[in-house]
């Protein structure tokens, strides 16, 4: 059985999701949040009816669930009803008695942070959701040791057929170590910054499912409170000739926007925020007008994907469409044209656009009509599955 993570793309990426009997790493750079990306599956897999068993070494419960309740995911209620509960190894550190019915009292001995998870996996039951948070903690304290509890730890995974899932940051580990942990899971899932020219962000690749390596694909991301990992585009281009529709465009996909306007042109360039189904994205549409030629070039750096925008009643504008492209340096990006304005007469259907650019057979050519919303989103659509084609 596989359950879901909260996160389309990345289920896809694990063949579905989640199998029980099975385990997972959540491994991170230091720095880079895992925990909300923890409490986006545990919240997914309460919510499906399936109980979460959270081990915490490092924070208190109640600072958890304050923590989940900034992202938008209520868990007072599972935790009344018992399909959430913590084995809490952190509260004995300050000399606490905690308030849990699963407490380690001395988080210093790892036996006893084992009989108490133990005790809480027999508990609770099959097909549970059972979180290490942190595996990297854990070695700090126990050394190498807490590697070899993989073995028994799995072990009872797979007889209750639940799904282990642990939090590691890399901070400065032997590499062995290291090595050894990712052999001794089905799933990898790497969480790392990145940071191209001005633009900073946090992608995650799959290295590992159902115990065999695969091609990393590096997929961008954020964290919304509420609402947690979203799958993040930070740049997408929205360009076309003078009057093709680009504004309107930007504005009919954006949950807000902005452009710089005289009259009813714009003359600075147009910003929107899209949200839809798990995706972010930032637009930057540009200015149509040749004299604005100059930082095109600007504009289309670390572009991840563009669409071209034309009017389909005025074949003489696609040249200078084609032109864009190409002084803005992202030809041969993932590319979908929107042959705008199908409402009015003398619209050219979207096949006689593509003959007449003479456009690629795998570049989508989608008929929209912006001042109406009509398409704007399928075509949004069309160019997420270039920009992550091969993933899944």
């Amino acid at each position: 059985m596989k359950l879901k993570t909260g996160v389309m793309l990345l289920d896809d990426m694990l063949k579905g999701g989640l199998e029980t009997g099975a385990t997972t790493l959540i491994t991170s750079k230091p720095f880079t949040e895992a925990t909300p990306l923890a409490y986006q599956i545990a919240y997914t897999w309460l919510d499906a009816g399936y109980p979460v068993i959270y081990l915490t070494n490092n924070k208190r419960p109640d600072i958890i669930m304050e923590d989940v309740r900034r992202y938008g995911w209520d868990l007072a209620r599972f935790r009344e009803e018992g399909s959430l509960v913590f084995v809490d190894a952190y509260t004995g550190f300050m000399g606490i008695k905690s308030e849990e019915r699963y407490a380690v009292l001395n988080p210093y001995n790892l036996e006893e942070v084992d009989g108490a998870l133990l005790k809480a996996i027999n508990d609770v039951g099959k097909s549970s959701l059972i979180i290490i948070d942190s595996l990297s903690t854990m070695i700090d304290h126990f050394g190498e040791i807490v590697v070899e509890k993989f073995e028994e730890w799995r072990r009872i995974t797979i007889l209750n057929d639940s799904h282990m899932l642990y939090i590691f940051i890399e901070w400065d580990f032997d590499e062995e170590v290291k090595r050894k942990l990712k052999d001794r899971v089905d799933n990898i899932i790497s969480l790392s910054p990145i940071e191209k020219g001005v633009i900073l962000s946090d992608f995650f690749t799959i290295e590992k499912v159902g115990g065999k390596p695969i091609k990393p694909v590096s997929i961008p991301f954020r964290y919304v409170k509420p609402g947690g990992m979203k799958i993040y585009v930070p740049k997408i281009l929205i360009t076309g000739p003078y009057h093709a529709g680009k504004t309107t465009v930007v504005h009919a996909l954006s949950t807000r926007a902005v452009s710089v306007q005289r009259g009813e042109t714009t003359v600075a360039l147009d910003f929107g925020h899209f949200e839809h189904k798990g995706f972010q994205a930032d637009l930057f549409g540009t200015i149509g007008q040749q004299r604005f030629d100059p930082i095109l070039e600007q504009l289309g750096g670390e572009t991840l994907g563009v669409i071209l925008v034309v009017d389909s009643t005025d074949p003489s504008s696609f040249p200078r469409a084609i032109e864009m492209l190409h002084k803005a340096r992202v030809y041969g990006l993932p590319l979908v044209v929107f042959a705008n304005k199908q409402d009015l007469p003398g619209a050219l259907p979207p096949e006689k656009v593509r003959e007449l650019m003479r456009l690629p057979s795998d570049v989508p050519v989608i008929g929209t009509v912006a001042t109406k919303k009509i398409n704007i989103i399928e075509g949004v659509e069309e160019l997420l599955k270039l920009i992550f084609k091969g993933v899944g």
